[in-house]
């Protein structure tokens, strides 16, 4: 008996590893992600992140930034989705001005804001943006996601997706992509 309920722990608890508040705004089921994936590492070995062996990745550094862009270039626009993870070498906080930028930048590049909120990725203080619109011909979504990891940088994923199929579960693979984003 105890061996049943240790069992039935284990696979309750596995279940909710990747939940959070994140994965609930977007009402993202716990088997909802890519598979086949490699860690990538950003070229100042700031962090990684595990991508899809099958998707393009490019690496890109300057002196404010390091960043890790990918998408599985296999598919159609509007079924892929592109995945651009950056760590932020900036002071600058999270907070309200931080997030009316984010919102006015939306506006300017004629897109809705859907929702946003505060949350807590990885235990730090975080924060989301989710707009739509178009880009070209196509319907367009953006997720942004900011996260303050240290005093002197933060981390910014930004997920785009183009056309209407699938979007959600695009961006639930996507958010399941971003909870096994780790800093060294």
């Amino acid at each position: 008996m105890k061996r049943i309920i240790l069992i039935i722990f284990t696979i309750v608890c596995g279940a909710c590893m990747h939940t959070s508040e994140l994965t609930n705004e977007f009402s993202c089921s716990n088997n909802e992600g890519y598979s086949n994936l490699s860690k990538i590492e950003d070229f100042k070995k700031l962090f990684t992140v595990k991508l899809p062996k099958s998707w393009k990745i490019n690496l890109y550094y300057d002196e404010g930034q390091t960043s890790i862009y990918a998408a599985d270039t296999t598919l159609n626009l509007t079924q892929t989705t592109l995945f651009d993870a950056s760590l932020i070498h900036s002071p600058d906080p999270i907070n309200n001005s931080f997030k009316e930028k984010i919102a006015q930048d939306n506006i300017l590049m004629g897109l809705e804001n859907m929702k946003s909120k505060d949350f807590k990725l990885h235990d730090h203080p975080s924060f989301y943006s989710l707009a739509k619109g178009r880009k070209g011909k196509y319907a367009y979504h953006i997720l942004n996601v900011f996260s303050k990891v240290n005093n002197d940088g933060f981390l910014h994923v930004k997920v785009e997706v183009y056309g209407d199929s699938l979007v959600n579960k695009r961006f639930c693979k996507s958010i399941d992509l971003i909870h096994q984003i780790q800093f060294k």
